[in-house]
């Protein structure tokens, strides 16, 4: 019978035989059930899905995001100042020791010069777009780099996360032991005051109880030191109230195709090998621009005239570095090995990647076969020590025995849960080797 039909054979013979209390007894009874419904709706629940995205938000490494795409925004802003006008002031004065002279007309030694010079490109071969798409490329691979490292915070958060899974249930099974222990011994005390058992099997048994506290107080101190870790990743306070689901993320190990960030900032930094090969093309070809320069000082175009006055020039100018040209088969030949270093690199992580999920694909297969097990050692380690509990109480075996197969069963029923929570672990590290789309 369940605790509702309790609660209704109960009162509904409590109506029949006192009305008054009856309707006491259920004023108070809805009163707890509120209360129940109330602190039940104030326990939080986390799980491993939400305390990875949680770790995603709040840890340190993501403020490098923002920074990364500012300094793209910079940096193309930076280039497309290629465009605009180039002013350029000059101010000299030199002095000669010597000057020409011819038909009696002498030119003084000293000169002076004060200039403006104003330049406008025309035409930069897509130099200025090449350079863009560059800074672009390369705060993508920075932005893939961080990436990266933040998916490395699924794996540190996941053991936590079963850690403190397997320390809970350490503590829930010794708890067991322990109500087993004392329940045992209250027993064992009567038949020791008659004269039926030895003072030392109530010993035995209070030493062991002694033992099992020392061990519980170790693993809640254990416990406490994880609910800190974990809740300095997530940015929330964790304790022993806070509900833990025990499902992996994603909830499946269905699937072996690769998705992680690696495989993309292999791609970004072959892109930004292409990116810098047509840069050096551009780079290689001529610029066309307009110039114009207006200045005040002497002497001016005209050598003749020494007197300090304004004058000025426009231009049209073609400029060609050809020396550029004489490397750029070698830089060619140099980006084309540099792509094939990172294929390499890239096949290699494939490989590692899945062997690694082989690996753990058979550990998940393994630990589902070892629970189904665990099943049956746990009832049979059950009947096993419900026999021992009443030998010892008719004195046919000693505490030691009893305390043996009671400690059986204890380890079979957590050698169960340790496992069910290692095949979580298992399923959450198979996902997240192939990569978890959206981290």
């Amino acid at each position: 019978m369940n605790s509702f039909s309790t609660y209704r054979f109960y009162h509904c013979n409590l109506k029949k035989s006192k009305p008054n209390e009856y309707y006491k007894m259920k004023r108070i009874t809805l009163l707890l059930l509120l209360l129940t419904s109330i602190c039940a709706a104030q326990k939080e629940t986390l799980s491993l899905d939400s305390c990875i995205q949680m770790t995603k938000r709040n840890y340190p490494l993501i403020k490098q995001n923002n920074l990364i795409s500012e300094n793209e925004k910079n940096s193309i802003s930076a280039d497309n100042k290629n465009w605009l006008p180039k002013l350029s002031f000059i101010s000299k004065a030199t002095y000669q020791s010597e000057v020409i002279s011819f038909q009696g007309i002498t030119f003084p030694n000293d000169s002076y010069l004060t200039a403006l010079d104003l330049e406008q490109t025309l035409f930069d071969t897509g130099q200025t777009k090449q350079q863009k798409e560059a800074d672009r490329l390369i705060n993508e691979n920075e932005l893939q780099k961080n990436q990266v490292e933040l998916y490395k915070l699924i794996d540190r958060v996941n053991q936590l996360y079963s850690s403190i899974l397997l320390t809970r249930e350490n503590i829930k099974t010794l708890s067991l032991y322990h109500d087993d222990i004392g329940n045992k011994k209250t027993n064992l005390a009567s038949s020791v005051k008659n004269g039926l058992t030895l003072q030392s099997n109530l010993d035995e048994l209070e030493a062991e109880e002694l033992k099992t506290e020392q061990s519980i107080a170790e693993s809640k101190d254990n416990i406490v030191a994880l609910y800190q870790s974990l809740g300095m990743y997530i940015n929330k306070t964790i304790t022993d109230s806070t509900s833990l689901f025990t499902e992996p993320i994603l909830r499946t190990s269905a699937g072996d195709e690769i998705n992680r960030p690696e495989l993309k900032l292999f791609e970004t930094q072959k892109l930004m090998l292409d990116t810098k090969h047509k840069l050096n093309n551009r780079i290689a070809l001529p610029r066309l621009s307009v110039s114009a320069e207006g200045a005040y000082g002497r002497p001016g175009p005209n050598f003749l005239n020494q007197d300090l006055r304004f004058f000025g020039q426009a231009s049209v100018n073609l400029k060609w570095n050809i020396g550029n040209l004489y490397t750029l088969k070698n830089e060619k030949q140099n980006i084309t090995i540099s792509k094939k270093m990172v294929d390499v690199q890239k096949e290699v992580f494939e490989f590692n990647t899945k062997n690694t999920m082989a690996t753990q694909s058979a550990q998940i297969n393994s630990l589902k076969d070892i629970i189904e097990k665990d099943k049956q050692i746990i009832e049979k380690r059950h009947s096993i020590t419900k026999v021992s509990s009443s030998q010892l109480e008719n004195g046919t075996i000693t505490t030691t025995d009893y305390l043996t197969q009671l400690n059986a069963e204890m380890q079979a029923v957590l050698n169960q849960k340790v496992h069910e929570i290692k095949l979580m672990n298992a399923i959450t590290n198979y996902n997240t080797t192939k990569g978890i789309i959206n981290f």
